[in-house]
């Protein structure tokens, strides 16, 4: 066999940010960041510099945090800055600001927080806050119920009870892989030296898998990546190995190998709990090809672009999509051969340049602002 390739992985993003937070609230410090770190753990540290700036100033009428365009900073510093007395700006990109945080706002103003939307953001005036459950539609997003979980660190949040409850329909706790790795976390009695920092991105992994399958006899040595049951997009892992790659876990992280071709036929993966592997899934259904029916899809309008719509809408220039509704899509297996030169925007998302350089193992291609991609990947290189 021949040596692999080895693979540098970002830091899981999700682990770092939450852990970012936790430790802040817990010691008032600061964990450290890297350069080649993706630019959201970035955004969140730069975050609570000036949170932690502005708490030890003696004058001041306020801080503005801006969260440019990072989902998890605007809603897990939402709820922090709630508690954070002070005067607060919180801000973002404009794409930001349209995306879901109501239903973390409404409950937090329900139990006395002092919010108001404004044309620039939100301003805040951070008090303590006393809880007795948490109740929390997640249809939307789990983060709203891990940005009230992180708050049981703060001393001045109190909740008598601490069972968590939730709005019907809505995500259950016990299958939640988000919230199940913010419960890890806060169980993590001493972060500074926490295994989990040092832990890669299964989201950006799954890339090199699809990489892979489309390579016959590629192998892929993917650093400090490992089975740690935090990451839920770590759950496609067994469909892989279905389609022809073998997985090996060693102390320097996963060896994928493509072992054998397999003629995949028509395959159906739900991904309500796992959606930011979509773009990529999508796409290597289109260059292998095979016929990938996805569900659970609900929720990637709210995304840093309109996934859903744009996946549908640029994949149908190479084969057959059937949009059923805004949770389930059918990508047909492609007839027509695949251009030598390719063409695609990012629409300024990170995932679609991960997703879009999987057709560079059939042509060129073109890509527009692709630097986008630092928001999770910075050192990717395809």
């Amino acid at each position: 066999m021949l040596t692999p390739i080895s693979i540098s992985l970002p830091r899981a993003k999700s682990i770092v940010i939450r852990s970012l937070i936790v430790n802040y609230i817990r010691t008032g410090t600061l964990l450290p960041v890297f350069d080649h770190d993706p630019n959201d753990i970035r955004v969140v540290y730069n975050a609570l510099k000036v949170i932690d700036s502005q708490k030890k100033a003696t004058v001041g009428e306020g801080s503005v945090v801006d969260v440019e365009d990072c989902g998890a900073a605007y809603r897990f510093l939402m709820a922090l800055l709630a508690v954070t007395p002070g005067n607060w700006l919180l801000t973002g990109t404009s794409r930001l600001l349209e995306r879901p945080i109501f239903p973390l706002v409404n409950f937090l103003i329900k139990h006395g927080a002092d919010i108001k939307k404004t044309e620039k953001g939100w301003n805040i005036k951070g008090a303590a806050l006393q809880i007795d459950n948490i109740e929390i539609d997640t249809s939307e997003t789990s983060q709203y119920v891990s940005a009230v979980m992180m708050l049981c660190e703060n001393s001045k949040f109190k909740i008598q009870n601490s069972k968590l409850l939730f709005a019907a329909g809505s995500t259950a706790i016990e299958r939640s892989p988000y919230i199940r790795m913010t419960q890890a976390i806060l169980q993590e009695q001493e972060l500074f030296h926490s295994h989990l920092l040092n832990l890669a991105d299964w989201s950006a992994a799954v890339f090199w898998m699809a990489d892979a399958l489309l390579k016959p006899n590629a192998n892929y040595l993917l650093k400090d990546l490992h089975f740690d049951k935090l990451q839920g997009d770590a759950d496609i892992v067994p469909w892989f190995i279905k389609c022809g790659l073998s997985f090996v876990e060693n102390e320097v992280g996963i060896e994928v190998h493509h072992i054998k071709h397999i003629e995949i036929t028509k395959e159906q993966i739900d991904l309500a709990y796992t959606p930011d592997i979509a773009m990529v899934l999508a796409t290597l259904a289109v260059c292998y090809p095979f016929e990938l029916t996805l569900y659970g899809l609900k929720n990637l309008n709210l995304k840093e672009s309109n996934r859903l719509d744009i996946l549908v809408n640029e994949l149908s220039k190479f084969t057959k999509i059937v949009k059923y509704s805004e949770n389930k899509i059918t990508i047909y297996k492609r007839i027509k051969d695949l251009p030598k030169e390719f063409y695609f925007d990012s629409y300024n998302d990170h995932r679609f340049v991960m997703a879009w350089s999987l057709f560079k193992n059939y042509g060129n291609v073109n890509i527009k602002n692709p630097d986008c991609i630092k928001k999770s990947y910075p050192i990717f290189k395809s």
